[in-house]
């Protein structure tokens, strides 16, 4: 941190740092509210972990809730929300004002910018049956988006996902639960063609409308330092230049989660980001180091996943969404052999199950490795991975045998172990009750087919060959960070904010504390307090840099 006035080689009114859907929407009403704004990204692509994900932003109270016959009021938003916080909302104030203010966000962009987004009907509240839930409007999606036409040579700066295909959540959101294999050929053709979908449209919308504005855009410049002189952000290091910032800087670049140091220290998993590997907590130690009360540190996105040799983003090897984990007749087992979950729960919930600890066996029982087992009737009907579709033979990286006890030696565990697990479990398929961890009751097993059933959701594991393939703790990103106010403004000890200071995204700790309401938990709040940051930081008087 630089504490002293030094000599700025360039001097606007705002700096953003981050150009996910959080740092887009802060540059957007900056801009819109007066300011001269200047957007820095890390990467050499626009769109951070937004780009990659699926877009989707859950906004309770939104306008597209009545094209699929849908209702909201705030009293159910805020029930809901509480329900599944259970009281670990870092302020629970803002989430007051993340439902009263996210639907005005939303409208905001969507006539300001050339955002449009559509209500996919089928997708639900991911616990739509407790009370506050909604069978379906809340998590929205971008229309497809002409990335070739409006950004030009822009186009191939704003990244897509690795991850998903090139379908609308409508079009293709039932493969993520295995139901549905997605259609490759529509995929292949908004691909060729360069229609963008998820992530990348809410992305490319967005830049377009900071474009259409002049907002000038610096990728490959990482924000380094700010400038802090007598308790006031007035600046910050970024590249090589000192930037003086008249009103004040948003931190909107992401989480930790590829800082090994802060994810040991912080969270005490072992995690494997999906993200691309920029997210290195650069606002959480510039926030620090100017004095941040911080909140919510030990909480991620979780997303259980699979690692396929070879397979990376940005030269770092990453694994892919393990969409097949929720399959019937997928089984998950601990190196000891015992199921310990409903397979079923949401990717969100999953990663807390494996720091259950044993006092007794002085064990985390359920800590990685962590396996999927399930049998040929799986793998003939079901995605293992894009690249791993029915009727192709497993690769080499998939541990496959003629008999359980067979892929229990080759897996390191128990034969006896394995064995007894899946006759259980075959006892209560054929039973049609999972006495053990209830599969077929919790609503996110089916959440968009209208709710689990055992019939629909227990499947035996009795056609060889057998498969086991190991579950990494995956992460979409980090969701604790330095605590906000109403207003985005970042707080120090005691909650006075720090002035000229903001944070956004990832990048702050989020309002939900551990929840997960539904598809776009983590982009609603960041594009909802970006909106916030990006209209407090243009409001204020100029100070003397």
């Amino acid at each position: 941190m630089i504490t002293s006035r030094p000599q700025w080689d360039r001097v606007v009114d705002v700096v953003v740092l981050g150009s996910g859907a959080a740092g887009l929407t802060a540059a957007t009403l900056a801009h819109d509210g007066g300011a001269q704004v200047l957007l820095l990204e890390k990467a050499d692509l626009i769109g951070g972990t937004t780009g990659v994900s699926g877009g989707m932003p859950w906004i309770p109270l939104n306008k597209h809730l009545a094209d699929v016959g849908g209702s909201d009021t705030r009293e159910d938003a805020l029930t809901y929300i509480r329900r599944l916080a259970l009281g670990t909302e870092p302020d629970p104030a803002l989430v007051e004002t993340y439902v009263d203010t996210a639907a005005e966000m939303l409208d905001y962009l969507e006539t300001k910018t050339p955002l449009r987004m559509s209500a996919p009907p089928t997708f639900s509240d991911y616990y739509a049956d407790q009370p506050g839930g909604k069978p379906a409007g809340r998590s929205i999606e971008p229309v497809p988006f002409d990335a070739r036409t409006e950004l030009g040579e822009w186009a191939p700066r704003v990244r897509t996902s690795p991850h998903l295909p090139w379908l609308t959540m409508e079009e293709g959101g039932k493969f993520l639960i295995g139901t549905d294999l997605p259609d490759e050929a529509l995929a292949q053709s908004r691909q060729d063609a360069d229609i963008r979908v998820l992530g990348s449209a809410l992305v490319s919308s967005l830049f377009k409308g900071l474009l259409d504005r002049g907002v000038e855009v610096k990728l490959g410049t990482p924000g380094q330092e700010l400038v802090v002189v007598d308790g006031e952000v007035i600046g910050l290091r970024a590249g090589r230049e000192l930037i003086g910032a008249r009103k004040g800087v948003v931190l909107a670049c992401g989480g930790f989660e590829w800082n090994e140091e802060m994810v040991a220290g912080f969270i005490g998993q072992r995690l494997m980001p999906l993200s691309p590997p920029y997210n290195e907590g650069d606002g959480h130690r510039m926030a620090m180091q100017a004095g941040a009360s911080l909140a919510n540190m030990r909480a991620f996105w979780g997303q259980p996943a699979l690692l396929e040799p070879g397979f990376e983003l940005d030269g770092r090897a990453v694994p892919q969404m393990a969409s097949i984990r929720s399959t019937p007749g997928v089984v998950i087992v601990n190196r000891h052999g015992d199921r310990f979950v409903n397979e079923g729960a949401t990717y969100q919930d999953f990663p807390k199950t494996l720091t259950s600890y044993d006092p007794v066996g002085v064990d985390y029982p359920n800590e990685p490795p962590t396996w999927l087992i399930f049998d040929q009737r799986v793998k003939n009907g079901a995605m293992v991975l894009p690249t791993v579709m029915p009727g192709q033979p497993a690769p080499d990286w998939i541990a496959q045998a003629p008999t359980l006890a067979a892929l229990a030696e080759q897996i390191g565990i128990p034969p006896e172990r394995l064995e007894a697990t899946i006759t259980r479990w075959n006892e209560h398929v054929a039973a049609g009750e999972d006495s053990d961890f209830h599969r077929g009751t919790f609503w996110w097993e089916a959440f968009m087919t209208g709710g689990p059933t055992p019939a629909a959701c227990l499947r035996p594991v009795t056609k060889p060959p057998f498969y086991a393939v190991e579950l990494r703790n995956g992460t979409l990103g980090t969701s604790g960070g330095p605590r906000i106010d109403s207003s985005a403004r970042v707080l120090a000890q005691g909650g006075v904010p720090i002035p000229g200071l903001y944070a956004a995204g990832n990048a702050s700790a989020c309002v939900f504390g551990g929840a997960y309401p539904g598809g776009g938990g983590t982009i609603g709040p960041a594009m909802t307090f970006g909106y916030l940051a990006g209209r407090s930081v243009a409001s204020g008087a100029p100070r003397e840099v």
